[in-house]
């Protein structure tokens, strides 16, 4: 007698789970917030539709670089993370990297009309994930370059209300930002791997903390929180006079993200796989905490009120990666 196994069809609400899942859309905070730093730079022909395109790009584009990760890490995933769409069969892995391409694809052609310097950018940001893609498995490299990359979405932000400036008339306070913003994602990028080793190992990828142990790597994560906040601080103190109320807000937005950053790097220390995800999870707060600081320097009302909504956002999607321990 055989038996024939008959596979329920997978229903509309949790294809539409798996498209969110795949574009990890619990991590806009972290794209968001850089691109709202980088619009606190001085306009320069801003239009609705630059800061609107802007946006947009700002809030999808972490999801753009995830798929593409995702799409080449199918065999460390299926070790790491089997419930991810790709692996778990929920969404083609070609259909899902194509449709993203060429979402993307169409919001270039519209920055090309609205803001051509836009348009430069987000494809050098795209052109970047390929490149952390490739570089992922050397030692270091590959988190450095994650970090650099998503850092640029400062530089978008700063571009999108710039439109009639050109593409490399950027002010120098949106490099300097631009440069914390990828010195903490570069530390975000470092402390995800430690959830990762043993599939990373299976497909071959040298993270740091596959290449040389779990302790080295946890103190290395230790160096990037402090090298930001440190930089952040003194340039808030050497640099232009804010007002009191400005600096209020930077230096409460400041400390909350150096108690997350703490609060992580404990986790990390203490137990590097074990807690990797709580890890992980504190790294994220205390990331988005961490940029919006920047903007309050320059729009405090703005971005004392965003970071609220924001960090509602961030508890709320996160708690969906609770049972499977990946985010």
């Amino acid at each position: 007698m055989s038996v024939t196994q008959v596979q329920n069809p997978i229903r509309p609400r949790d294809r539409a789970v798996a498209w969110a899942k795949m574009w990890r859309f619990h991590f806009v905070p972290l794209s968001l917030s850089a691109g709202l730093v980088g619009m606190t730079a001085p306009s320069a022909g801003a239009t609705t539709a630059s800061v609107v395109v802007g946006l947009l790009f700002c809030i999808f584009g972490y999801g753009v670089g995830v798929v593409i990760n995702d799409w080449f890490d199918r065999k460390a995933d299926a070790v790491n993370a089997p419930d991810r769409p790709f692996v778990a069969g929920l969404i083609n892995p070609h259909a899902g990297l194509a449709l993203t391409l060429s979402l993307s694809g169409i919001l270039l052609l519209v920055a090309v009309v609205v803001a051509p310097a836009l348009a430069i950018w987000s494809a050098i940001a795209i052109a970047g994930h390929l490149v952390y893609t490739w570089t992922k498995g050397i030692p270091m490299v590959g988190n450095l370059a994650n970090g650099v990359d998503m850092s640029l979405f400062t530089v978008l932000g700063a571009v999108a209300v710039r439109p009639d400036a050109g593409w490399l008339d950027i002010p120098a306070t949106t490099w300097f930002q631009t440069a914390l913003v990828a010195v903490v994602l570069s530390g975000f990028c470092l402390v995800g791997y430690f959830k990762d080793i043993e599939g990373d190992r299976l497909a071959g990828y040298r993270t740091l903390p596959v290449a040389v142990g779990t302790r080295t790597s946890s103190l290395v994560a230790l160096i990037f929180p402090p090298v930001a906040l440190g930089v952040a601080a003194v340039g808030a103190l050497a640099g232009p006079e804010r007002g009191a109320y400005a600096q209020a807000a930077f230096w409460l937005l400041l400390v909350a993200s150096g108690l997350a950053f703490t609060r992580s790097l404990v986790n990390l220390i203490q137990a590097p796989e074990a807690r990797a995800y709580e890890a992980l999870l504190w790294f994220t707060r205390a990331t988005t905490l961490f940029v919006l600081s920047l903007g309050a320097l320059h729009r405090p009302t703005f971005f004392l009120v965003a970071a609220v909504p924001m960090m509602l956002y961030l508890e709320l999607t996160l708690r969906a990666t609770h049972s499977s321990r990946q985010a």
